[in-house]
C-alpha cells in the first residue's frame, strides 16, 4: 500500500493552527501532497484520513483552498464549503521538451495559478 495518514497530533496541530488563523483574521491554503478531496482525484491517491483533516478543516472558515499533489494527472474541484482543491500535475510524466509547472497570483478575494505546459491555469475566487 502507499498514501499515507495525518495523525492524531498532526490533527490537533492543524486545529490549533486554524484556530489561531481564524482569531487573527487570516486566510490559509493548506499544502499536502496527498490530495484531500475525493472530486478532484482518483481516490486511490487520497490521503487515508481525508476526511478526518477535512472535519478539521470544515470547522474554520479561513481555509479557502488545499494545494496537493501524487495524482500526476492533476485535478480540481471545489467542495460543499467553497474550498478548492487543486491537484498541480507532476512534471514527472510531462513528454520530452514539455514541462509542468506554475506560480500563483495571491489576492484578496482569490488565488491565480498560472499554469505552464501541461499544469492548467485556474482562478480560484472565493469570498474574501
Amino acid at each position: 500500500m502507499y498514501n499515507g495518514a495525518v495523525g492524531k497530533e498532526q490533527l490537533e496541530w492543524l486545529d490549533g493552527v486554524l484556530k489561531d488563523s481564524t482569531d487573527k483574521g487570516q486566510k490559509v491554503i493548506v499544502c499536502c501532497h496527498l490530495p484531500l478531496d475525493p472530486n478532484a482525484v482518483n481516490p486511490d491517491c487520497l490521503l487515508w484520513n481525508y476526511e478526518e483533516v477535512m472535519e478539521v478543516i470544515h470547522r474554520f472558515r479561513c481555509v479557502k483552498a488545499c494545494f496537493g499533489g501524487h495524482d500526476h494527472a492533476g485535478g480540481y474541484s471545489v467542495d460543499v464549503h467553497g474550498i478548492h482543491h487543486c491537484v498541480l500535475e507532476a512534471a514527472l510524466e510531462c513528454p520530452p521538451g514539455t514541462d509542468a509547472f506554475g506560480y500563483v497570483d495571491v489576492y484578496n478575494d482569490k488565488l491565480v495559478l498560472h499554469g505552464t505546459n501541461r499544469m492548467a491555469s485556474i482562478e480560484m475566487a472565493f469570498e474574501p
